[in-house]
C-alpha cells in the first residue's frame, strides 16, 4: 500500500457546558447549540472517525487498522494494541465549568467497564483571563475527609486551583481529581476512554430538568489523595524546533514551533504520528504533495511514512503525538 496523511470528518458533542467556539473554529454553519466537544480521531464505541481526504476517503479507522494495521500503527504498536487505535484526540470548549472528576486507572477500568483506564493531557489553546483549571487537592487527603466534604457540599475547598493561560499544558493521571474551568478552549490527548467519574456537577439541571449522574463511591474509591504536584508541562516559547512535553506509557507527546519549512519529527516503522495544529494554518509536505493542515484541526500520520515537512506564514505550532 502507499499511504498519505490522513484527516477525519470531526465527530461533534453537544455538553450541557459546551459553547460557541468551537463552532467558530471549525467553521461550522449552522451552529450547533453547546458544542463542547470535537472528537478529531476516536476509536471509541460508535464513535468511529471517518476519513476525508485521498483515495481513503469516506473509510472508517477500523477499516484502516483491519486493512493496513501494521504499515499505519508501526508493528510493534500493532502486535500490542491490534486493530484498536490506542488514542483519542478531542478539542474541548467550555462556556461554563466541567464537572469535577476523575478517571479510573486501567485495572479499574477493565474489572468495571470493560474499558482501558483514561490517561490525559491538556494544551491551552484559548483563555480568558481569569480561566482556571482544577487540579489536585491542595494537601494530602483521605477517603473520610473527601466522603465528607461531599457530603457536606464543601468539596471545592479541598482542591487545587490553578489559573491558566494560553499555550499551558497539564498531564492528568487517573485518579487525579480534576475539572476544566469556564473560558478555556483546548486540545486534549488520552488514552481511548471514555469512562469518566462525576464527583460534582455545580447541582445544575439540563433542558429537561435532570441533572448528571454521579459517581460517588467510584471516585472515593479511584482518588489518588496526595497533594497536586508535577502536573504542569513546561516549554520554551521562544524558540522553535522540536520540544519534549510529555513522554509516558500511553503516549508521547512534543510542540513543533516553526516559522519556516521544518521536518517533523516522525517515527519511521516505530510508530504512527498525530499532529494537531495549535498554531496558524500550516502546510504539510509529503513528497510531492501537500496538504492544508487548519487551526484546530488533526492529521494521522501512518507508520510507513518516512519524511513529512511542514510550513507557515504564521506562527506554526504543531502538537507531534505519537506511542
Amino acid at each position: 500500500m502507499k499511504s498519505y496523511p490522513l484527516t477525519f470528518d470531526p465527530i461533534y458533542k453537544e455538553k450541557i457546558w459546551g459553547g460557541e467556539q468551537l463552532n467558530s473554529l471549525k467553521n461550522i454553519n449552522p451552529p450547533i447549540k453547546k458544542l463542547g466537544e470535537s472528537w478529531e480521531l476516536s476509536d471509541v464505541y460508535t464513535d468511529i472517525s471517518i476519513i476525508s481526504n485521498g483515495r481513503w476517503k469516506g473509510k472508517s479507522l477500523k477499516w484502516l487498522l483491519e486493512s493496513h494495521g501494521s504499515a499505519v500503527m508501526g508493528p510493534q504498536v500493532f502486535k500490542h494494541h491490534g486493530t484498536s487505535f490506542p488514542i483519542l484526540i478531542k478539542f474541548i470548549d467550555a462556556a461554563q465549568d466541567l464537572s469535577i472528576q476523575l478517571h479510573p486507572d486501567d485495572h479499574l477500568a477493565s474489572t468495571m467497564h470493560n474499558s482501558p483506564g483514561k490517561t490525559e493531557m491538556w494544551y491551552i489553546m484559548d483563555a480568558s483571563p481569569d480561566s482556571q483549571l482544577v487540579l489536585g487537592f491542595k494537601e494530602d487527603c483521605d477517603e473520610h475527609a473527601f466522603a465528607e466534604a461531599i457530603q457536606n457540599n464543601n468539596l471545592t475547598a479541598l482542591l487545587n486551583y490553578k489559573k491558566v493561560k494560553k499555550g499551558d499544558s497539564f498531564f492528568i493521571s487517573p485518579g487525579f481529581v480534576h475539572a476544566i474551568g469556564a473560558g478555556i478552549t483546548l486540545a486534549e490527548i488520552q488514552q481511548s476512554s471514555d469512562i469518566t467519574y462525576r464527583v460534582y456537577d455545580y447541582d445544575r439541571r439540563d433542558d429537561q430538568g435532570e441533572s448528571r449522574e454521579l459517581h460517588i463511591q467510584e471516585s472515593i474509591a479511584a482518588a489518588d489523595y496526595s497533594a497536586a504536584k508535577n502536573y504542569q508541562l513546561t516549554h520554551d516559547r521562544t524558540v522553535t524546533g522540536l520540544q519534549e512535553l510529555k513522554r509516558s506509557r500511553y503516549f508521547n507527546t512534543d510542540l513543533l514551533q516553526f516559522t519556516e519549512r521544518t521536518p517533523v519529527g516522525l517515527k519511521p516503522g516505530q510508530s504512527f504520528t498525530i499532529l494537531l495544529n495549535v498554531g496558524a494554518h500550516s502546510t504539510l509536505h509529503y513528497e510531492d504533495e501537500e496538504f492544508y493542515i487548519k487551526h484546530a484541526q488533526t492529521y494521522l500520520i501512518p507508520a510507513d511514512i518516512n519524511h513529512l515537512e511542514c510550513s507557515t506564514k504564521g506562527s506554526g505550532k504543531l502538537l507531534v503525538v505519537s506511542m
